[in-house]
């Protein structure tokens, strides 16, 4: 596994589509796929037998930040019993962290079809960063601006970011097993559409349908 995955796909991405990821949505469609064809082309190269191999990247870290995107193997959830089913490899944005009760909350985009949670993240951006921020001060600026105030009740406040629904989650750090692999923000925008979920007791049509019937409900 490259160490450097993450700006490798990146380069890769600018090199054949001349295009950069203002927008997730924008990149989602201006190209009717493609791009996300490819991503998907090299995360079966890269994870082909088993997501745990990324997680062997670099950026592997103990420590967990509201505002920061971290991927994760998350094999026996306490629900596990009764979960209508559960992901093993979640991308989560985390919101909060409880290191004293050992569970953080945040969003898994594993949940939904990739349009919408390109939609999801272009509307979410409008809140976590300053316009014209460059990439390499995207970390703190995120950060910043979202740890203290986008959360649960922030979300579901606004119409504009009701897909959140589906996607928040709670997880028991006491059930992760290994580190967590931090996601740098520059990557946000191709690691969210790479075929890396493993869900488990439902197929994925299962999961985008019963998805797509708590957005529409929180839209209504």
């Amino acid at each position: 596994m490259p160490a450097y995955f993450f700006q490798r796909a990146i380069k890769m991405t600018s090199d054949e589509f001349d295009f950069e990821f203002k927008s997730m949505k924008e990149m989602y469609t201006k190209f009717q796929g493609d791009p996300i064809q490819r991503i998907r082309e090299l995360g079966e190269e890269e994870a082909k037998s088993n997501p745990t191999q990324l997680l062997q990247s670099a950026g592997k870290t103990k420590r967990l930040l509201p505002g920061r995107l971290y991927m994760f193997n998350y094999r026996n959830p306490i629900s596990k019993a009764t979960a209508d089913y559960y992901d093993m490899f979640p991308v989560v944005l985390v919101t909060n962290v409880y290191e004293q009760k050992s569970y953080f909350s945040g969003l898994n985009f594993h949940y939904l079809p990739e349009i919408y949670r390109a939609e999801l993240m272009d509307e979410l951006f409008k809140y976590m960063m300053n316009p014209g921020t460059p990439g390499d001060d995207l970390s703190t600026s995120i950060r910043g601006k979202m740890a203290p105030r986008v959360n649960y009740e922030f979300m579901k406040k606004r119409r504009n970011l009701m897909s959140f629904k589906p996607l928040y989650r709670r997880y028991n750090m006491d059930r992760v097993i290994g580190q967590y692999l931090y996601i740098p923000p520059k990557a946000w925008d191709f690691i969210m559409m790479m075929p890396l979920a493993r869900f488990r007791k439902a197929g994925i049509n299962k999961i985008y349908r019963d998805s797509m019937t708590e957005r529409r409900k929180r839209k209504s």
